[in-house]
């Protein structure tokens, strides 16, 4: 039997006088004090599941939960307790807010247990921290609250114009955050992982009816880590596995935690966990746990907890077979905006939405004419490195910046930005070729949908003004006296 109680101020105290969380911490340890000398009365029985422990009480927040065995003597003991610490605070049980969960107890008994301490049954799921807990397997719909809130927070982000580096920021920080809560506890069923992935597509690239709209990344390269090419994002249901391994890692580990100790008491009981056999009757969550074991070596567990701190992305890249790229330092450097450095990404990885992947993915096209120079097919070699106007900013731009220009060849410009050199005045490099392929890009753009395209000399000067914008933020405490005078020149406006 459990018992959660939630405490409201009582007599002892003025109406509206504000508990500080000291004054909790003291009279909530008081409580549990008294509850541990009342054990020692032979009235008393623990839970069985307690026993060995000789658990009683946890406190989580200002909730109170109470174990004992569903007898009226406990339950007495119990009463007794709560009756003589409400006289001392003058903080007494909330009966609205507090509950009574049996197990294994007739429906008479149950009545008459409730009836002593005059509270109500608890149903299950009871929620707590807005998670749905129960004893028995997770249901479905246990499920479909993360899914509510993520349609929530969608619906408030229709309206917005954002960028797909904005998108991608509010996938990660805000909905993969609620999933990674959900995560760091259950194992989600797969239904629910993809409805989430699909919802996070969907915000991605755009909906259209049902379905996302065109784009050429797949969702499993998008979940690569930058440093082999992806977006950063993690794929669901490996990375589930990742997060609970922390689990897995503490009970290995015998770190000194009470749900550790509880665990080796009841299940384990002093064999090792890596070896230890499942037995049939045992709870769904435990067993879900356990065949956790066969997702990540032993060695692995290990290695991911070596600073005396689990850290589930390294676990997580260990898994991935997948070769580091050459180019993810110039994509993803700092100093280039964020949405430059997605486009950047797109075009490194030849998935920009051109008229010749267009028709890759059998999309009716009147004309596959480059809509800027209309001379050759469209590509993302043609339009970036054969174009005659992209060819007349890249000599502009590189000619302010009195430097050679890059490669004019797809193959040839990917090995070319592999193999930069590190320092500021690389990022400042990176930084205009950002800006460069991100007005070619948007001037492409233009000329579909506004059939206006501008000369070399406004993209020329677009690059300039994006580049004195963004540098006059830099702070110069950090720079040498050179890099000073370099970022000095192309600050002012030319």
């Amino acid at each position: 039997m459990i018992i959660i109680c939630s405490s409201e101020k009582g007599e002892g105290l003025r109406q509206g006088d504000p508990i500080s969380p000291l004054l909790f911490v003291l009279v909530m340890e008081y409580d549990i004090q008294s509850l541990h000398l009342a054990a020692q009365n032979s009235a008393f029985r623990y839970h069985p599941m307690c026993k060995n422990l000789k658990l009683i009480s946890l406190c989580f927040a200002d909730d109170l939960l109470i174990f004992c065995k569903g007898s009226l003597s406990s339950v007495k003991v119990i009463k007794n307790v709560l009756g003589e610490f409400s006289s001392v605070p003058g903080l007494h049980i909330n009966e609205n807010k507090s509950q009574i969960f049996f197990g294994g107890i007739s429906d008479v008994e149950k009545l008459h247990l409730s009836a002593e301490l005059k509270l109500t049954e608890g149903l299950f799921p009871l929620k707590y921290l807005g998670v749905p807990m129960r004893p028995t397997k997770w249901k479905h719909e246990d499920c479909d609250i993360i899914i509510k809130k993520i349609k929530m927070r969608l619906h408030t982000w229709v309206s917005r114009h954002l960028s797909f580096a904005g998108r991608m920021q509010l996938i990660h920080s805000v909905l993969f955050g609620l999933r990674n809560y959900w995560m760091s506890i259950f194992v989600l069923p797969q239904s629910i992982i993809k409805e989430i992935e699909r919802l996070c597509r969907g915000c991605l690239w755009g909906v259209n009816g049902n379905r996302c709209k065109i784009h050429m990344a797949s969702w499993e390269k998008v979940c690569l880590p930058k440093v082999f090419g992806g977006l950063g994002l993690r794929n669901g249901q490996r990375w589930n596995h990742a997060i609970l391994e922390k689990y897995i890692w503490a009970i290995s580990e015998k770190m000194d935690l009470l749900w550790v100790k509880w665990i080796n008491s009841i299940y384990l009981k002093g064999s090792d966990f890596w070896t230890y056999k499942l037995p049939p009757d045992t709870s769904w969550y435990w067993r879900k746990l356990s065949n956790l074991r066969d997702k990540f070596s032993r060695e692995d567990v290990k290695a991911a907890g070596l600073t005396g701190k689990f850290y589930s992305s390294i676990i997580y890249n260990n898994s991935l077979c997948h070769q580091q790229v050459g180019y993810y330092k110039v994509v993803w450097c700092r100093l280039s905006l964020p949405k430059h450095r997605f486009l950047l990404w797109q075009v490194v990885n030849a998935q920009l939405l051109t008229f010749d992947n267009l028709l890759r993915l059998r999309v009716p096209i009147d004309s596959l004419l480059c809509p800027v120079c209309g001379d050759f097919e469209e590509s993302h070699s043609h339009l970036f490195f054969e174009c005659s106007l992209s060819k007349q900013v890249l000599d502009q731009v590189f000619g302010w910046m009195d430097c050679n220009t890059w490669p004019y060849e797809f193959d040839r410009w990917r090995t070319w930005i592999s193999n930069r050199n590190n320092g500021f005045i690389f990022h400042l490099a990176i930084m205009i070729l950002a800006a460069t392929v991100y007005s070619i890009w948007r001037n492409r753009n233009s000329c579909i949908f506004d059939h206006f395209s501008k000369s070399a000399s406004s993209i020329a000067s677009e690059v300039k003004s994006l580049t004195h914008h963004r540098l006059i933020s830099i702070s110069k405490q950090k720079l040498s006296a050179q890099d000073q005078r370099i970022l000095s020149r192309f600050v002012m406006i030319p």
